[in-house]
């Protein structure tokens, strides 16, 4: 088992060296660090392929003595966001040139859903260090059929989290993605990103996006109306889903390493899904 993880982890590393380039590693003056900015990339990648936190990862394949102040520092982790975004958007572009090549429609898809923070009585009580304030205290309302009443009933439920918002293709492959505050309605979480994200305003320029009926009136997305729209919209559910379990597992601690391991998971569920690897 040791070797196989082994072998998934040099998979992923050389996969990383050949769309960012070996001259990302640097060499610099001083003691070397335990592990390289690369290796660190390939260990997100691989924590939602195997379902293992990161350190545990590093303790097993790199170093056993090897310290969480090695691989969490916020400059650290700031530069494996980084990398990891830039991986993610060379082979996106790469699978665009290759879809446009083949004269493929590209169908993308957004949806949000939401990361619990930390459980409810706990936010009541405490100060939470992941996140503290108002603005990550959500609300959702819901339609739920109640056997009791024979009928739809409206529930209304709260969280204390954040909204991560995905755009996804019709087979799953993430694009993007970017967490606010749980109190943000999807639509506005959407309309902040444009406007700062150059490479978000690309591909809704260029492709599109599709929708639920919660953006109806928003300007960049196409509500689906018809069956086979909906259906096609299904797939971003199984992403939102990954999302969920995988969070179990990251044990994140600040907003920055937050987005590393979502980049890790958008980038091992898109081409490193788990159903191929393990067969």
């Amino acid at each position: 088992m040791e070797n196989y993880l082994y072998s998934l982890y040099q998979m992923v590393l050389k996969s990383l060296t050949f769309y960012l380039g070996v001259d990302q590693e640097k060499k610099k003056a001083g003691r070397p660090p335990k592990v390289s900015d690369l290796q660190l990339c390939a260990l997100y990648i691989l924590s939602y392929i195997t379902n293992t936190p990161v350190f545990t990862l590093a303790k097993s394949l790199i170093d056993p003595d090897i310290k969480s102040y090695h691989l969490f520092r916020k400059t650290r982790t700031q530069k494996v966001y980084k990398l990891l975004k830039e991986y993610r958007n060379r082979r996106i572009l790469s699978i665009l040139f290759a879809k446009l090549l083949l004269g493929k429609k590209v169908k993308l898809i957004v949806d949000g859903t939401i990361l619990e923070v930390a459980n409810l009585n706990r936010a009541r009580t405490q100060r939470i260090k992941r996140f503290s304030g108002k603005a990550f205290w959500g609300k959702k309302k819901r339609n739920l059929y109640s056997e009791h009443y024979k009928e739809k009933v409206r529930f209304e439920e709260m969280y204390y989290g954040v909204l991560v918002m995905v755009v996804c293709d019709s087979e799953g492959v993430v694009y993007d993605l970017w967490f606010h505050p749980a109190s943000y309605h999807e639509v506005r979480s959407l309309r902040i990103r444009y406007k700062k994200s150059k490479w978000l305003r690309f591909l809704v320029d260029s492709f599109g996006l599709m929708g639920d009926r919660g953006y109806r009136g928003c300007e960049y997305v196409e509500v689906c109306e018809s069956k086979e729209q909906k259906g096609i919209r299904q797939v971003i559910e199984g992403v939102n889903s990954q999302i969920k379990l995988f969070n179990r597992v990251s044990r994140w601690r600040k907003g920055i390493t937050l987005l590393a391991y979502l980049y890790g998971y958008a980038i091992g569920y898109s081409f490193f899904r788990k159903s191929q690897i393990w067969g």
